[in-house]
């Protein structure tokens, strides 16, 4: 019969409930019903255990964020996760109901948290102010804190960025406080060991994903000591069941069977290391498409409120999103993004921002466009422009956004983007339908570590004599749009752009001083602290630390063009990246990743300007001089309007060799790629599971060399397994015949197939020759089979007639 045991107790549902009284099983005066009798809890023995694993389950996590590297300080979360594990513990062995358990927790875990977190305080000056005014230290640094969190809130209301790290270790801590204490109740007061399970494990995964740090270790330790918790719990479930029907079982049974429970839990964590690749899936990715844009929107609003904490060292798709918040300091390496083949090329442009709030860049546009692979996006042809084709191959994932020197008009892949209405044409043009301006793009496509794909673009090769004679005739449109100031701009930063341009007179001279100011006056600084919900950070790069990087660079010189009436705009994207002259293509890393600023001159677009001192100089041909153009020599840029070179010969010319393939070669290629490795993943999973499947079930029925097959108590457990879901309760004194006979009375149907299950049985538990029939296996498969659809059956009907006889409330 022990062997029985431990065969169902790896087999049988976890959350039996325990019995609150056991009458048969003990005296009223021992001391197991006299714990029973007191506790509500449900576990009535191997607590010890169960808390022990809760404890590492919870301290892991405590561990994996204070490891991940988010911020400094993190430490206090040990002190806390112990502080709501003994909590709930408490609290689970008591009499209290849950809501004074929920009411009792908010309290406790405020006190506690705040506790730990006015250790954090230093020598702040507004603590100096209440402890001047006769408030006690602890209190005044308590004070501190909620005064702190309160301008967080109004921070998170306003649509403005924040930067403190206090409030987000007490936010951090408080929710683990609510996990950790939660996880104790539901486990040792309910039973619902999966619930705490799976509480702390979506906390662990995300922090383990987002982390700056690597701290996959911890996540793996996590699963190994949750899945022992489960088989813990599951074996403590089915002992008190055992003792309370007096079934007899090995007490030794406890090291098999956590040993079992280890193999099970490196078995399943290598499944999950060798699960499909999903990622690499075409038609999956369209599915999550939605979902990823909306997580975009999530950790861009978690960037603006919580600016201070470090990110990931590695290329996030989120990195060019639609917004761009001026935060702290710059985590970039030096590792390989892409390479890009191409005769010329100053930016690779991923996104453009027309809206700036104060804090943030936002791109504002609405309309959604889709173009197949090679289909000819029709941009606004502007003057001074000629096609370059550059042939991008990825060294990184991208979040399969698209690179390219503005502005892409063709793309080798499928794209999606989101696309500006034309506002305005240079002359002797006529707008076509559809025609606009690509803000922001990616493939439709997953771009993987080793893709390539190529685009072209409409560059320019604009002279500044050209530049400065485009004059200052913009489009209503152009100024409504690109003129926008926040409302709380800071006059000393116009009056600043005022002083920098003094005596210049055409827009290029007056985008070229502000370019010449920021860069020979500012300092270029990737370790920066965010500005303070307080300062402006505009104001916070000019006048106060006076050093940055790229995006306040970019920032200050867009913003103070637009306070002059200058049309301006930022950009972001990689910069040239170095030429590797060996290969003839530009190697891009992550340091290359930039934002530089692009201002409008009516009939030539958008143009670049590079106010970050970190980058190299942006200079352009001078163009020809007035006397020059008197002798009536013609140039390329020189050449009367009818023998323009016109782009789309450019384009056919380049894209010759593109056109003459398939246009469903690439991704052709890159599906049969795709399909291969998901194939080979779904088969290489199939495989493990089957194999394990396998063992489990070899072990379920033949054991150990130790073991006895015992198909016969197998199937007649099931059956009284079956016979308690269906609320059928036979006293411990009754033969398995008379409990055979209770179920055939609520289960007439069943009948013959009952009784064959229990007759085997019988014969095979109380005869002397325990040896078992050749066909008694398959007779009593056979029977189960059958009997099966039946005892469902009556199941559901059991459920509709609880639910019928449910009164509805007034």
């Amino acid at each position: 019969m022990s062997i029985n045991a431990n065969r169902r107790g790896l087999n049988s549902p976890m959350n039996v409930p325990p019995p609150q009284t056991n009458t048969n099983l003990s005296s009223p005066s021992s001391p197991a019903a006299a714990e029973t009798h007191y506790s509500l809890a449900h576990f009535q023995e191997g607590r010890t255990g169960i808390i022990l694993l809760m404890g590492m389950l919870y301290l892991l996590l405590a561990f994996s964020l204070d490891a991940a590297g988010w911020v400094a300080n993190m430490g206090i979360l040990i002190p806390v996760v112990l502080g709501a594990l003994a909590m709930g513990v408490l609290m689970s062995f008591s009499r209290f109901d849950g809501f004074f358990m929920l009411s009792h927790s908010l309290s406790t875990g405020l006190a506690w948290v705040f506790f730990w977190m006015t250790r954090l305080v230093g020598e702040e000056q507004r603590v100096r102010i209440f402890v001047e005014h006769g408030v006690p230290d602890l209190q005044a640094r308590a004070y501190f804190l909620l005064e702190r969190w309160l301008e967080w809130v109004e921070a998170a209301l306003s649509g403005t960025a924040s930067n403190d790290n206090y409030v987000f270790i007490l936010e951090i801590s408080f929710l683990l406080w609510w996990l950790a204490y939660l996880g104790a109740w539901t486990v040792l007061r309910h039973g619902y060991v999966w619930r705490g399970v799976m509480l702390a494990g979506v906390a662990i995964l995300v922090n383990t994903y987002y982390a700056p740090q690597p701290v996959t270790g911890l996540l793996v330790t996590f699963c190994i000591v949750s899945l022992l918790l489960l088989a813990w719990t599951n074996l403590i479930s089915h002992r008190q069941r055992w003792r309370f029907e007096r079934i007899r079982f090995n007490q030794d049974i406890a090291f098999d069977f956590m040993r079992n429970g280890v193999y099970y839990a490196i078995a399943v964590i290598s499944i999950a290391f060798i699960a499909p690749n999903l990622g690499r899936n075409a038609q999956f990715n369209q599915w999550m498409s939605p979902i990823n844009q909306q997580w975009e929107s999530v950790t861009e609003e978690w960037d603006r409120l919580y600016q201070g904490i470090n990110r990931q060292t590695i290329p996030v798709q989120s990195a060019f999103g639609r917004s761009l918040t001026l935060g702290g300091e710059r985590n970039v390496t030096a590792q390989p993004v892409m390479q890009v083949a191409s005769v010329e090329g100053r930016y690779w442009r991923a996104v453009t921002f027309d809206t700036f709030t104060g804090r943030q860049w936002l791109n504002t546009t609405t309309a959604e466009v889709e173009y197949e692979a090679n289909e000819t996006i029709p941009v606004i042809n502007w003057t001074a422009r000629s096609v370059v084709t550059q042939t991008v191959t990825m060294l990184a994932p991208s979040g399969s956004i698209l690179f390219g020197a503005p502005d892409i008009v063709r793309a080798s892949v499928p794209i999606a983007g989101l696309q500006t209405p034309v506002l305005s044409l240079p002359e002797a043009e006529e707008i076509q339908p559809g025609q606009g301006e690509i803000t922001w793009s990616r493939s439709r496509t997953p771009l993987n570590e080793g893709d390539r794909y190529t685009v072209a673009s409409n560059y320019t090769a604009v002279t500044v004599r050209e530049l400065r004679e485009s004059g200052s005739d913009y489009p209503a449109e152009i100024l409504e749009t690109y003129l926008q100031l926040p409302e709380t701009f800071s006059p000393r930063v116009a009056a600043l752009a005022q002083e920098v341009i003094q005596g210049q007179e055409t827009t290029y001279d007056i985008a070229k001083a502000l370019e010449r100011f920021l860069r020979s006056n500012y300092e270029y600084n990737e370790e920066i602290a965010a500005p303070t919900a307080e300062q402006d950070p505009v104001e916070y790069f000019l006048f106060d630390i006076r050093q940055g990087y790229c995006d306040y660079y970019a920032t200050s010189m867009a913003v103070m063009l637009r306070s002059l009436g200058i049309p301006a705009r930022t950009a972001s994207g990689y910069a040239e990246g170095t030429y590797d002259n060996e290969t003839n293509t530009f190697i891009i890393t992550e340091r290359d990743a930039h934002t530089w600023v692009e201002v409008y001159f009516p009939q030539y677009g958008w143009i670049e300007f590079e106010p970050t001192a970190g980058e190299s100089t942006l200079n352009r041909p001078e163009g020809i001089d007035p006397q020059e153009e008197q002798s009536g020599q013609n140039t390329p840029n020189n050449l009367p309007n009818g023998d323009q070179p016109q782009m789309d010969d450019f384009m056919d010319e380049n894209f010759d060799q593109f056109n003459n393939v398939d246009p469903g070669f690439f991704e052709d290629a890159r599906g049969a790629a795709n399909r291969n490795w998901l194939w080979i993943s779904i088969a290489l999973t199939v495989v493990a599971l089957v194999g394990g499947w396998w063992l489990l079930r070899r072990r379920l029925y033949q054991g150990p060399d130790t073991f006895e097959a015992e198909p016969p108590n197998l199937f007649y457990e099931r059956l009284t397994d079956w016979g308690q879901r269906l609320g059928i309760l036979s006293p411990s004194t009754r033969t398995p015949y008379e409990r055979g006979r209770d179920l055939v009375q609520q289960i007439p149907p069943g009948e013959p197939y009952i009784d064959r299950i229990t007759d085997i049985y019988v014969h095979h538990r109380f005869a002397q020759r325990r040896a078992i029939p050749q066909d008694a296996s398959g007779e009593l498969a056979q029977n189960w089979q059958l009997l099966r659809p039946i005892l469902w059956r009556s199941w559901f009907e059991r459920q509709f007639r609880r639910l019928s006889r449910r009164k509805p409330r007034t």
